[in-house]
């Protein structure tokens, strides 16, 4: 039912002050109503009080000593004070002519003084019931309040029409009842517009994300008019953004280089083959356009093979066989199986240290690591030239050197040499076979297992590549 965050806070607002304003409204009513009473008993008690001490009893009878000045407000037929003057036993002593013939609801109370709301020709009307103790000593003038024993006394009865007092209250409810509504309904109204303006950035913002599309990547969030509370919110979709438009341009990067490599080993495929079928040839013409074909055929299977490596471990699922492993008996391992190539071209390789420290890791991702970067340091050396390798243990890192004496990298390709089928001498690659993706590899096998990769390099002066990755301290070095 409530099912936006606008009408949950609007419906929490609201019921939170209703509840209050109800609860105020409560209170400064019983409040009114309590002193108002509390004012009509307390008037009432002391002109019991007046009243008592104008009896004068003796012997034989008791007499009433009501002068016109004093008792003019009890007297007038109009009066809203009434008054009647009874004994225990209910029998009337005197009363106010206000009365005319009605008597004063009368309870024998023995004792105690009681107030009570009474209709009496149909008005409401306060009524106390006074009484005090016979005593025919006339020192004092003041009589005292009966006590609970048996024995005579009288009853003195105040009553004051009260109607005034009571539609007082009641105008009061009305105006509390009123006030609570005005107050709920402005409220309502209020906090309605202090939400609807408060949302309006999460709705300026879902519109932006909902206009954002594979063709349309580059428009962002802007930070207009959004509260504090939500340009982190914004910030985090626009990285969010970055990081989509970026990874599809290096998609569309990707298949257009993808494309372009496979384009010509498929054209040497295809021209070799249609002019091998155009007449009949020799067995060595058939031969050469075989091999041809053949080269052509391995060029694309080694495009195939790296692309689907870096496919996998793009994926999020690519999982690796994390055990103990010794670096330098991984890095002795590619050597050995390089060795060949290494003699073919006259390279030379030393590995003057190798510690024996370990990391954790797959080891048949880190062989393909340590083969591709010392393949690229023996394809781009210069002929009898030399690769170092270097293994050492820093404090966090197992530090791996490779060092070559090739023809180095310019500076300014050096932030490039990452990027998938990137190569910095095309012309050489094409004749060493390279196809920009062994250090696209090498990048990734190392983000995996949590490293990094350096280069540094300079035109003419070689190669340095250097790998971090975290040292597994379980296991002891010998």
């Amino acid at each position: 039912m409530l099912s936006s965050i606008k009408a949950r806070v609007i419906a929490f607002y609201m019921t939170v002050l209703f509840l209050t304003l109800s609860a105020l409204g409560v209170f400064l009513y019983f409040s009114l109503h309590k002193i108002v009473y509390n004012s009509i008993d307390e008037g009432l008690r002391s002109r019991a009080r007046a009243l008592a001490t104008l009896v004068t009893e003796n012997d034989e009878e008791t007499e009433l000593g009501l002068s016109d000045d004093l008792m003019r407000d009890y007297t007038s037929p109009r009066s809203n004070s009434l008054f009647q003057i009874r004994r225990i036993d209910g029998s009337t002593l005197g009363k106010s002519s206000a009365l005319r013939d009605l008597d004063l609801p009368f309870q024998d109370g023995r004792g105690r003084t009681s107030f009570e709301t009474i209709l009496l020709k149909g008005e409401p009307t306060r009524l106390i019931n006074f009484y005090v103790r016979e005593d025919t000593s006339r020192g004092n003038g003041e009589r005292k309040p009966a006590p609970k024993s048996k024995g005579h006394g009288l009853v003195v009865q105040c009553a004051e029409n009260i109607e005034e007092r009571i539609d007082l209250l009641q105008r009061y409810g009305v105006i509390l009842f009123l006030s609570i509504v005005v107050i709920m309904i402005v409220s309502a109204s209020g906090s309605f517009l202090i939400a609807r303006k408060a949302l309006a950035p999460i709705e300026e913002i879902t519109e932006t994300v909902d206009r954002i599309s594979e063709s349309n990547l580059s428009e962002r969030v802007t930070g207009r008019n959004i509260p504090l509370e939500l340009k982190g919110l914004a910030a985090s979709f626009n990285r969010t953004f970055d990081r989509l438009e970026s990874s599809f341009q290096r998609q569309r990067q990707f298949a257009a280089d993808a494309s372009h490599e496979l384009r010509t080993p498929l054209s040497v495929i295809l021209s070799h083959g249609e002019i091998a079928l155009r007449r009949e040839r020799s067995a060595e013409d058939y031969k050469n356009a075989l091999a041809a074909v053949v080269k052509a055929a391995g060029m694309m299977s080694e495009i195939v093979q790296k692309l689907f490596a870096l496919a996998r471990l793009d994926t999020d699922k690519f999982e690796l066989r994390m055990e103990h492993i010794k670096i330098g008996d991984v890095v002795r391992e590619s050597v050995k199986m390089l060795k060949p190539l290494a003699e073919q071209r006259d390279i030379t390789i030393n590995i003057p240290s190798a510690e024996t420290v370990a990391v954790r890791g797959d080891h048949g991702a880190l062989l393909e690591l340590f083969t591709n970067l010392i393949d690229n340091a023996i394809k781009y050396n210069n002929p009898r030239g030399k690769i170092d390798i270097f293994v050492r243990m820093e404090p966090v890192f197992v530090v791996t050197e490779i060092r070559d004496t090739g023809l180095g990298i310019p500076e300014s390709d050096l932030d490039k040499v990452f990027d998938r089928f990137y190569r910095v001498n095309k012309a050489r690659s094409k004749e060493i076979g390279g196809i920009g993706l062994g250090l696209s590899i090498c990048s990734e096998i190392v983000r995996l297992h949590g490293g990094r990769i350096e280069i540094k390099s300079k035109k003419g002066m070689g190669t340095t590549v250097t790998v971090y990755l975290k040292g597994d301290k379980d296991v002891a070095q010998s």
